[in-house]
């Protein structure tokens, strides 16, 4: 069977950030809340990027699309790029700007973010898989911040309060962690029962 990648010693140089602004990583490769094992089966296997809907999403390298999903399925909109040393991944798109077999050059713009599929709030999430890269029980997924040629900007420290909330009508975790936290980004820690919530009624 045919390769569909090379590896990573055909990287010329580190991969850019798939964000054009100084969006924190809300969700890291291999996290592992029960949650996310008990719905996926394995942990994290990429990154996610707290951006709202309709942000740039561009190239990490020069690639090829070799799939363009405008469907909102559970795993919502997105585009996989082919690259000499592997692939990447970018999905829930709001938007692909991008097409099946199109080539684009490092930080071209192939998308914009949303919140198609499964999500918990608008956010893009990137992976990758570098052929000689693995990591150990992550199903060929490699950790992107190690090849990053930047820093992605850094997650907002969490607050310390805990506080008892009584659950409205209409309420997501997402929108009770703005109440707390301003910050939509902070619901796994509600998830986690750092806050106690009643339910009402």
């Amino acid at each position: 069977m045919r390769k569909m990648w090379r590896s990573k010693k055909n990287m010329t140089g580190k991969i850019a950030l798939p964000v054009n602004q100084a969006y924190p990583i809300s969700f890291r490769f291999r996290e592992n809340p029960a949650w996310y094992i008990k719905t996926f089966g394995y942990p994290h296997n990429g990154c996610d990027f707290a951006c709202p809907i309709g942000s740039v999403v561009r190239s990490c390298d020069k690639g090829t699309v070799i799939f363009a999903d405008d469907i909102p399925d559970q795993d919502g909109c997105g585009i996989v790029l082919r690259h000499d040393w592997g692939i990447s991944i970018y999905w829930h798109l709001s938007q692909l700007f991008a097409t099946l077999g199109s080539v684009h050059g490092q930080y071209s713009v192939i998308g914009a973010s949303g919140a198609t599929g499964y999500v918990t709030g608008a956010h893009l999430h990137f992976g990758i898989k570098v052929e000689d890269d693995p990591s150990p029980g992550m199903r060929g997924w490699t950790d992107p911040e190690k090849y990053f040629n930047e820093f992605p900007f850094a997650t907002p420290a969490p607050s310390p309060i805990t506080r008892t909330y009584l659950v409205l009508p209409g309420d997501s975790l997402w929108s009770i962690a703005e109440k707390f936290y301003n910050n939509g980004l902070e619901w796994r820690r509600i998830y986690s029962t750092k806050i106690y919530i009643v339910r009402c009624c």
